[in-house]
């Protein structure tokens, strides 16, 4: 719900905006020190959004692929704070909706496969699979080249001063390193662009992308797997049910081998036992009388019968899942 009222809040900002279809204007009339509540509204829900997920991912059952998303979601966190800071909120849109679009169909696909829609499934996969391809990694790295061959352009080496009716430049920028967080100090303050604040944005977006190349992957994987007749399965989660069958498998076995222990099963014959009890069972059906439990034996032995006959099963399949780890290993 989240990425769709987001995704075209974020098309609509776009659309209507100057910089729609134009890369180059993303870097024209800088900085923009005054921007719609509509456009701040929605960049500090963004904000928000991905400092929250960087908490989710740490509540959640860890993935295979945790690291990668926290290193994601630091680096998205960092340049989001870091763009709103310094101006570049035009940019911050574009990446937005680039990255967003994919949280709508990802989503679709896997709800249909849940519902049992393999067929339309696979084709929702597969026009999420072109989607990424082309917005993570071809209009992003537009993006990428618009950073380092049109902002220089529009945006040479200087700083601005004042509010948005007051704004002072370009001026010199000043001694020292204290210009890098004036912005986050004081949004009024000095605003600088240098060729090293270029290379910071332009490094941090390059991380991003160098962190999707193993998921690119990951999807190009299902893909093939589709291709080959099969179903389009989230990888990431595959690797949770195998390891929650594992879990399970582990804890019965460990469980089952406490009883087994615990009556000292490897000393007992299972089949004689069970010929025994039949012939008893044959003889009590031809006798006359009642008998009562205590006529088979001592009281606790009876009880011991009892206790084994109703985990016999459980220990069978211990012993079956044991032979197969001696196996294995």
């Amino acid at each position: 719900m989240y990425n769709a009222v987001f995704w075209t809040l974020g098309m609509h900002i776009y659309v209507n905006s100057p910089y729609f279809l134009k890369l180059e204007e993303l870097w024209t009339n800088w900085p923009q020190k005054e921007m719609d509540g509509l456009t701040k509204g929605y960049v500090l829900a963004q904000l928000a959004y991905w400092t929250q997920q960087l908490l989710v991912v740490n509540l959640e059952e860890r993935r295979h692929d945790y690291w990668q998303m926290i290193a994601h979601h630091v680096a998205t966190i960092s340049l989001i704070a870091t763009a709103y800071a310094n101006h570049h909120t035009r940019v911050s849109n574009l990446i937005f909706i680039l990255m967003d679009i994919i949280e709508l169909i990802f989503p679709l696909a896997k709800c249909l496969k849940y519902l049992g829609f393999t067929t339309i499934c696979d084709v929702i996969f597969g026009i999420f699979m072109v989607t990424w391809l082309v917005t993570r990694h071809v209009f992003y790295l537009m993006v990428c080249w618009s950073v380092y061959r049109d902002s220089p352009r529009h945006m040479p080496t200087s700083c601005y001063d004042g509010p948005a009716d007051n704004l002072q430049g370009p001026l010199p920028v000043p001694e020292g390193r204290s210009y890098f967080l004036e912005p986050f100090r004081n949004p009024n303050g000095i605003v600088c662009m240098t060729e090293g604040i270029r290379i910071g944005f332009l490094a941090y977006l390059l991380v991003l992308q160098a962190i999707m190349i193993p998921w690119s992957a990951a999807i190009v994987r299902v893909a093939i797997k589709v291709l080959r007749g099969e179903n389009a399965e989230d990888v990431r989660s595959d690797d949770e049910e195998e390891e929650e069958l594992e879990e399970e498998e582990k804890t019965e076995f460990e469980n089952a081998q406490g009883i087994e222990e615990e009556v000292g099963v490897e000393v007992i014959d299972f089949d004689a036992w069970k010929r025994r009890s039949g012939v008893k069972q044959q003889h009590a059906g031809r006798s006359s009388g009642a008998t009562s439990r205590d006529s088979d034996g001592p009281k606790g032995l009876w009880h011991l019968h009892q206790f084994i006959e109703d985990n016999y099963k459980l220990i069978t399949r211990v012993r079956a899942l044991r032979d197969a780890k001696q196996s294995f290993v």
